[in-house]
């Protein structure tokens, strides 16, 4: 199967604290992946890291579809949400959409953006709103909807459940499930376990910097003689 994201002995220090240490990860493509760990565990430099927004130590290697993440080509195969999404609030819901429509060299029909929206539970009309009247959940659905537009074969999610209520968490899981189903393949942080434990084929446990578990979900629980994950994530963690 297909490597959607490979990534070997990656390191990462600031200032001489080591914030990753010789980190392994792969993802095979349409598989889901997400990583847990307490903030400040390394999660969301390991997601800017994959994106080339910051480099790692000499050594490490991270590859995208089987290209260096620093070739410029891997980009147009992935989408990104960062934790802390925002969007101006004097514009439309829609003219922030047409927008990342147009960086991306995307040609989506108004019908394509409504159907997702509603796939969200996002009411379509609400789009032609400006974002200054939107609640703290639905402008992480907006940026959710400006991600699975595009129709990206990898898609990274940094905390993409933060904001949403229950029912908008239960959409956001159906949409997941249906974008498998599509062959899409995703990486993301969380701090939910439940919800991972519910949508992912694989799991890691990210403390201290190093990877102290990796594998399925199922494994995990087995592994630390636990009912829930996140009895399994607190026992690893103390180990």
């Amino acid at each position: 199967m297909t490597q959607a994201l490979a990534i070997s002995s990656l390191s990462y220090s600031v200032a001489g604290l080591n914030i990753l240490k010789r980190l392994n990860l792969d993802l095979a493509e349409s598989r889901y992946y997400a990583i847990a760990g307490v903030n400040g565990a390394g999660k969301s430099t390991l997601i800017r890291l994959i994106l080339d927004l910051i480099r790692p130590a000499p050594g490490g290697s991270i590859r995208i579809f089987g290209m260096d993440n620093q070739d410029r080509q891997c980009r147009d195969q992935l989408a990104y949400l960062p934790e802390k999404f925002d969007v101006k609030k004097n514009i439309t819901g829609r003219q922030y959409l047409d927008f990342i429509a147009a960086v991306y060299h995307q040609d989506l029909s108004r019908k394509e953006i409504d159907t997702l929206a509603e796939r969200l539970d996002f009411p379509p009309d609400r789009l032609d709103s400006r974002v200054g009247g939107y609640s703290k959940g639905m402008v992480q659905k907006l940026g959710l909807v400006s991600c699975f537009m595009l129709g990206r074969r990898l898609i990274i999610l940094d905390e993409p459940l933060s904001g949403l209520d229950p029912r908008a968490r239960f959409h956001f899981k159906e949409l997941m499930r249906a974008e498998k189903a599509a062959g899409r393949t995703i990486l993301y942080s969380t701090h939910l376990l439940a919800d991972a434990e519910d949508l992912c084929d694989r799991f890691g446990i990210l403390h201290d910097g190093e990877m102290k578990y990796q594998g399925t979900p199922g494994d995990c629980l087995q592994r630390y003689h636990a009912d829930t994950l996140e009895q399994a994530y607190m026992k690893c963690i103390s180990e």
